[in-house]
């Protein structure tokens, strides 16, 4: 008897422990996602959600079929995704690469390098909206100096969204930097040694040692650089221009720079279409969950050292 009361405070402890935890996570994750898919598979009644309409994946095939507001977004996130993920990714590992050859002063320049993503993604999209101003932007300005043709940037349907990814890249790039410069100092020493012993290229070790042995914190970069930029929507709300293929906030010139991030935020907090706004949520979780799974199927090393 003792000793069952033994065990049984012996697990009693961890979940009283565990308990609060789980409830904050059921409360405020899994039960507004699981409600958040129940609505997008009705026709929602904003005044009266117990009258919402029962429609199945109504809501989710005129996204693909009939909305073109959703084809245009679904399109900019890939666009945004990929092209941020093909900047920060090799970007940053020159950079730590050049960081790892530095003698004196290697924290400091880390920091300068890594300041800009501890700054508000609001403050910074602010100040760049101001540099990519038409008229008095700095962007153009230099433009004008070296004698170039000033350009739109954010006014531009065909500028815009790739303005605000480069603003997006410019503070991300710190984060990548700090990650892979680490990689690179947690590299056994003796492995590179041995391959300038065998008189291998500075641009041969890398490829050959270095890169592979590093190839679970590229993996790691890879996956969270694409889930972070898929969940994106601070700059392209604050960066781009109210249109009214948008429904109201943010997105223009007209829609050409809307994102999915920004159509649930349109669909659900301003017209309000729950329902809508619901299954491109939905869609963006299917979407980042089964690329997640394939890049870590892909870019997971196959060896341990």
């Amino acid at each position: 008897m003792a000793r069952s009361s033994a065990i049984k405070g012996k697990y009693l402890f961890p979940l009283l422990v565990v308990l609060p935890l789980l409830a904050w996570y059921v409360l405020f994750m899994y039960y507004p996602a699981g409600y958040s898919i129940w609505a997008s598979l009705h026709l929602w009644v904003a005044d009266n959600p117990a009258k919402s309409t029962w429609v199945g994946l109504k809501n989710y095939v005129d996204l693909f079929t009939i909305d073109p507001r959703f084809q245009k977004s679904l399109a900019n996130t890939f666009i945004y995704v990929l092209t941020k993920t093909a900047i920060v990714i090799p970007v940053g590992m020159v950079i730590a690469l050049l960081f790892e050859h530095l003698r004196r002063g290697t924290k400091l320049y880390i920091f300068a390098v890594f300041l800009p993503a501890l700054c508000s993604a609001t403050a910074v999209g602010i100040l760049f909206t101001y540099l990519f101003q038409p008229s008095f932007g700095l962007f153009n300005a230099i433009l004008k100096t070296i004698g170039l043709p000033t350009q739109p940037f954010l006014t531009d349907a065909r500028q815009a969204i790739f303005c605000v990814i480069a603003t997006d890249a410019w503070q991300y790039v710190g984060f990548t930097t700090l990650i892979f410069f680490t990689g690179l100092m947690n590299i056994p020493y003796h492995f590179v040694e041995a391959a300038r012993v065998d008189g291998a290229s500075p641009t041969r070790t890398f490829f050959s040692v270095k890169l592979p042995i590093m190839g679970h914190t590229l993996a790691f970069l890879i996956v969270y650089t694409v889930i972070n930029a898929f969940q994106f929507f601070d700059f392209v709300f604050v960066m781009t221009q109210s249109g009214g293929g948008t429904g109201g906030a943010s997105g223009g010139p007209g829609y050409s720079s809307s994102v999915l991030s920004l159509m649930v935020y349109n669909e659900g907090m301003l017209r309000p279409n729950v329902d809508k706004a619901s299954a491109v949520a939905a869609i963006i979780f299917v979407i980042v969950l089964v690329l997640t799974i394939v890049q870590y199927r892909i870019l997971r090393p196959k060896w341990e050292y």
